[in-house]
């Protein structure tokens, strides 16, 4: 009988280190994409900076004077995630530094309160261009909507960025 559950026992762990070898070997490759250099990191990087720094066209900036701050909150959330991987993203606004300084413009002509105080403390370094809090601003504005779904985890490469405003401005 110790002999039986020895060789089956041992027919489990061949199986469980072929299986775990297959799926390892594999099963990452069909995820994978191919690496990226630096060199195009650097490049993305001089194309997401360009980007940011090219002017709104006229009819394309929204209103900003006429949104309640409850709007004004919902377009920043938006604007943050062409910076930030999440889950699961609701809603894209283009980035640009018109929009930007229009948005702390507008935000710091309203009256005080919790939200124009976020609003401002969130813009002040982007209209630096300055994105490097974007997870923590996001995720400041996502609790502060009592959000369950699409938590931020990590700012995007430059590439991804760049990527995801091919996809959704594009």
């Amino acid at each position: 009988m110790k002999k039986y559950v020895t060789i089956a026992l041992g027919i489990l762990g061949a199986a469980l280190i072929i299986g775990y070898v297959f799926i390892g070997k594999w099963g990452a490759e069909t995820d994978s994409k191919p690496a990226v250099t630096k060199e195009e990191q650097s490049q993305a990087k001089q194309e997401l900076n360009k980007s940011f720094e090219t002017a709104t066209p006229e009819g394309e900036m929204p209103k900003y004077e006429t949104m309640s701050e409850q709007e004004l909150l919902d377009e920043v959330h938006g604007m943050t995630h062409q910076k930030v991987l999440a889950d699961e993203k609701w809603g894209s606004v283009e980035i640009t530094k018109d929009k930007v300084e229009k948005l702390y413009k507008i935000a710091n002509s309203k009256a005080d309160s919790e939200i124009r105080s976020m609003l401002l403390e969130i813009l002040e370094p982007w209209t630096k261009g300055d994105f490097s809090n974007a997870v923590e601003d996001h995720n400041r504005i996502w609790d502060y909507k009592d959000g369950n779904i699409g938590e931020a985890t990590r700012l995007l490469t430059p590439v991804e960025e760049q990527e995801y405003i091919e996809k959704m401005f594009k």
